[in-house]
């Protein structure tokens, strides 16, 4: 079972399970149920770079995925992924995972929420990213959506079309055969029609 497909999917499974654990039940409570931030400073910063992290884990694992089953179908006469190439993927990907969404983790703070402020309530609060500059924040949302959104869908989609073309572009086994033996029957019956009407005229 230790396969090179299992690890990947291993790592995936541990992406969704960091999202349905540590960001799901937080977002539901906190945004659709009481609309502010009741479990602290320190789950905000955890659960707002956890977020990022699953995110990036699901989606880079996604595109070792594919990658993996191109070059085996593509080139099924180069060597496969060993096990070790694997792990070492698996390894840049939790980097990659861990370091990008940093300044997530940096700039997650809790904010008083106007709503209730109105109300004179002041110990409801907001976990969100505090940036000096929203030109900044512009940026780095741009660049998180890049990497996480648009760079794995455009590998996605472009491995996944390539396999699919040669997929279905390839003859089974035996279609030739069962082409020519359709071929040799159809010259059968239009020999067979001849006959019977020139037998029909005699």
């Amino acid at each position: 079972m230790r396969t090179v497909t299992n690890f990947f999917i291993v790592n995936l499974a541990i992406g969704d399970i960091l999202m349905a654990c540590l960001c799901i039940p937080f977002g539901f409570v906190s945004n659709l149920l009481l609309q502010y931030w009741p479990f602290g400073a320190v789950m905000c910063v955890v659960v707002s770079y956890a977020q990022a992290v699953s995110v990036f884990i699901s989606a880079y694992t996604l595109i070792a995925i594919s990658i993996d089953r191109y070059i085996a179908i593509l080139y099924p006469l180069r060597p496969r992924m060993t096990k070790l190439q694997a792990k070492l993927i698996i390894f840049l990907v939790w980097v990659v995972a861990l370091l990008t969404p940093l300044p997530t983790a940096v700039l997650s703070k809790l904010v008083q929420t106007p709503m209730w402020a109105q109300v004179n309530i002041t110990d409801r609060y907001t976990c969100t990213e505090l940036w000096e500059d929203n030109t900044q924040r512009y940026y780095y949302s741009m660049a998180l959506m890049i990497l996480q959104y648009f760079f794995p869908l455009t590998v996605l989609i472009y491995t996944y079309t390539r396999i699919a073309i040669v997929v279905w572009g390839k003859r089974p086994p035996g279609e030739a055969e069962d082409g020519r033996d359709q071929r040799m029957a159809a010259s059968k019956r239009k020999v067979f029609k001849s006959s019977s009407m020139f037998e029909s005229s005699q």
